[in-house]
Formats: C-alpha cells, sequence, structure tokens
C-alpha cells in the first residue's frame, strides 16, 4: 500500500524538495494537482506508477503532450495526422489501476461543447464518477466537455463571489454551479445541453446542493431573462463565447467572459477590451483568457 501527499500543482518544485518521496514510485499530476508518494507512508492512498515504468507519453506517441484522468476513464487529446495511440493506450492502463477506458477526444464543437470521442482500449463506457475540490460529479464524457485543468479557476470564482444572483451561462454538467452552490451562492444554471443539465441535477443531489441551484434549458443566443437579471454572468464557453456577448451583457451587470486566443488584444477584440488574464493552456499557441466586464462600461 502507498500513500501520496496531495499538493497543487504549481506548488510542485517547492514542495518536493522537503519530502522524502518514496524510492520506487514516481509522482503524478491529475489536472492542476500533484499527488507525491512518501517514504513514511503518511497522506492519502493512492496508486501511483512505478519509476521502473515511468516514461514520458511522448516517447510512445511523438508530438503527445498530455492527457486527462476524469474518475476511471483517461482522456487522450487527438493530435491529428492519425496517430496510433494503442500502445499509449496500454501504458495508461497499466500505470493507473483505476482507470478501466481510453479515449481519444478530438476538439470541441459546437455550443454544445460535446468531443467526439473514440475507444482506444479498456471498457467502453463513458460515465464516470469523479471527485473535484471535494465535490462528486457524475458525467458522460461522451455529451459533455469535461476539464479538469481548470479545477482551481472554479475554485478561485466561487471563493471571490459575493453576488446575490448568479447565472451560469454555460453550465454543462455543473462545475461552476456546484462549486459557487457549496457557498451557498444562489445560482441559475442555464445550458442548451439536456444531457449536461441532467448530469448537475444528479451531482447536486449527491452533493446535497439542490436547494441553491436552478436549472434552466435555453439557447443562449435568446436568454429567457429580463435585462440585468443578473449581478454575475459567468461566461465558460471559450470556443463561441464571442457569438452571446451582447445577450450576455443585457442580462447581466458584470459577466466573467472566458475565451480562446493567442493574446489580450486578440480577446479584447473579440469580446470587450478590459484586462486579460490568461488562466489555462488549451492548445499550442492558444490559451483560455478570462476578462471581466462591466456591462455599463464605456468599453462597450
Amino acid at each position: 500500500m502507498v500513500f501520496c501527499i496531495k499538493i497543487e500543482r504549481r506548488r510542485y518544485n517547492e514542495v518536493i524538495k522537503n519530502l522524502k518521496v518514496h524510492p520506487d514510485y514516481a509522482p503524478f499530476f491529475e489536472g492542476n494537482f500533484a499527488y507525491i508518494p512518501l517514504a513514511d507512508h503518511t497522506g492519502e492512498e493512492c496508486n501511483p506508477p512505478l519509476r521502473s515504468r515511468t516514461k514520458k507519453l511522448n516517447q510512445i506517441v511523438p508530438g503527445l503532450r498530455s492527457y486527462y484522468i476524469v474518475g476511471e476513464i483517461a482522456l487522450i487529446t487527438d493530435q491529428g495526422d492519425e496517430k496510433d495511440y494503442s500502445q499509449a493506450a496500454s501504458y495508461i492502463l497499466n500505470i493507473y489501476k483505476k482507470v478501466r477506458s481510453v479515449y481519444l477526444r478530438k476538439k470541441v464543437t459546437g455550443q454544445l461543447r460535446i468531443n467526439q470521442i473514440s475507444l482506444i482500449a479498456g471498457k467502453d463506457d463513458p460515465v464516470t464518477e469523479y471527485k473535484e475540490n471535494g465535490l462528486r460529479f457524475v458525467v458522460d464524457v461522451s455529451k459533455v466537455y469535461v476539464n479538469p485543468t481548470m479545477a482551481n479557476e472554479r475554485i478561485k470564482v466561487s471563493e471571490s463571489l459575493r453576488s446575490i444572483s448568479v447565472l451560469d451561462a454555460f453550465a454543462g454538467y455543473g462545475p461552476f454551479s456546484l462549486h459557487l452552490a457549496r457557498k451557498k451562492i444562489p445560482v441559475v444554471a442555464g445550458d442548451l445541453n439536456l444531457d449536461g443539465l441532467y448530469m448537475l441535477k444528479l451531482s447536486a443531489e449527491i452533493n446535497k446542493l439542490e436547494r441553491w441551484i436552478d436549472v434552466v434549458q435555453y439557447d443562449a443566443s435568446y436568454l429567457p431573462f429580463r435585462d440585468s437579471s443578473f449581478e454575475t454572468v459567468i461566461a465558460d464557453n471559450p470556443t463561441i463565447v464571442e457569438k452571446f456577448k451582447e445577450e450576455l451583457c443585457r442580462v447581466g451587470k458584470t459577466v466573467i467572459f472566458y475565451t480562446l486566443s493567442e493574446s489580450e488584444d486578440e480577446a479584447s477584440r473579440k469580446i470587450f477590451k478590459t484586462s486579460w488574464i490568461r488562466v489555462n493552456d488549451y492548445a499550442k499557441n492558444l490559451y483560455i483568457f478570462k476578462g471581466t466586464i462591466r456591462c455599463d462600461h464605456e468599453s462597450r
């Protein structure tokens, strides 16, 4: 039995130098967290890879940068060029014993933010439950987009908001909504994706947070709310959020936009001029930027 300490990924280099790491096992990463196996058997039970078997995935598939583990599922992002990912999938299944399915995931498309996925290895079952910051989520990775690398960002937003009326405009399976509900912030969770909203309701019930969340299905092009209905709108749909910016600003006094751009200047051109913060990597030379807009501001 092996035990690990769990820390924020950004603190890895700072923390590991002060720890006695298990000589036979290697640290590993999931989303924004690092798990470090310790020689003194303190921490939480974990399943780290053996050092003798540890390889970088780009040694197995050239150009392969990363993969996500969501519950019992591993998602490899397609790099194009019809690469063969079977060896990488077998390696993941061998290293992470809790993973029972490995899927290839292509880029997000459409307003529903759904990935095309195909099974590479393991059991063909895209439904799983995973934990994020102490919350439990039920997800079907074939029907909703899951990005565990945004876990820290969701914590930051939920801890910073003091609003009494929030719209999670592209709620999906509910990661932002449940983080807000846990802080006892009332939130309206809306999306076009009915499957995602169903998962959100299941997760809200599991976490006993349903009293704080109202679920609404809509097309974000025509939001079913009066002008300035919400103090804050969270607009986490980076691939196409610019298509809805006017409607989001109509219903919200303040909108937190997430957009895909190469630079802050591009984000300002696509959305509105403001201070943009780079919060996550997405692809080569493409990043997720966050910007907060006061919708009565002259920058519009």
